[in-house]
């Protein structure tokens, strides 16, 4: 893993201003940025993954595969790592150590953007307290940023072990279940979204148009790209 030294103009920051993005991701990337060897930048133990040895379905990651990462901390830190991902059962970071080993971070890592190398797709997560919440108990989970606008889509994946016994033993399996809950990020403030139809009503100043693209565009509320096609059709809107 990585440092990388940055000025404060390339740091991955919350937008506190009304009517902003959440998130300045224009180099959030650490292109041009210097690589210190500093393998110790990132303090962590080691992850034993003992809790999860009787889950048979599910998982408490993100994504299950490792994936190339930037990783910002409170103090203006940023790190570059080549095998990362997120526990969002526990709100922990894993990391590969030098040695191939699996970490949980104990740095205090506040943001972080995921780079699938396959696909291409890059991921943002921002730590709950980020967001100020009304509810304190979602400022210490990872919120994934669906769409960073003035209007911006937050996703928090909550995970949730659920237990059924083993056939013919006295033990019990475990299944990882994987809920969704929306929230609207603007004007400084975190909103949570019940449902589809919530959405729509929370957007309702631009209600007609946004019922013709749903329309047209054959939406129905049932996937987070639904969600994030009427948010961004939204901000589009208020552009306009």
């Amino acid at each position: 893993m990585y440092r990388i030294l940055s000025t404060a103009a390339l740091t991955l920051f919350l937008i506190q201003g009304q009517a902003q993005k959440i998130i300045d991701v224009t180099t959030a990337d650490g292109s041009g940025a210097t690589d210190y060897n500093t393998t110790s930048a990132v303090l962590g133990q080691m992850y034993t993954g003992i809790k999860y040895v009787r889950v048979t379905a599910g998982t408490p990651f993100f994504k299950e595969q490792f994936m190339k990462g930037v990783l910002f901390d409170d103090g203006g830190g940023r790190y570059r790592c080549n095998a990362v991902r997120i526990n969002l059962l526990d709100n922990e970071i894993n990391f590969l150590g030098a040695d191939g080993k699996e970490m949980v971070s104990s740095s205090p890592i506040r943001r972080i953007v995921l780079a699938d190398s396959t696909t291409g797709d890059k991921y943002y997560f921002v730590w709950g307290w980020e967001l100020t919440p009304a509810d304190r108990s979602l400022e210490k989970v990872w919120f994934q940023i669906l769409v960073n606008d003035e209007t911006s889509l937050c996703r928090q994946i909550k995970k949730k072990i659920h237990e059924t016994p083993a056939y013919g033993t006295a033990t019990t399996d475990e299944d990882i279940l994987s809920i969704d809950a929306w929230y609207l990020h603007k004007h400084g403030a975190l909103i949570p979204v019940k449902n589809w139809q919530d959405l729509q009503d929370q957007l309702q100043d631009q209600k007609a148009l946004l019922t013709q693209y749903i329309h047209d565009h054959h939406l129905k509320g049932k996937s987070a790209d639904d969600f994030t096609q009427l948010v961004t059709a939204y901000n589009a809107a208020k552009k306009s």
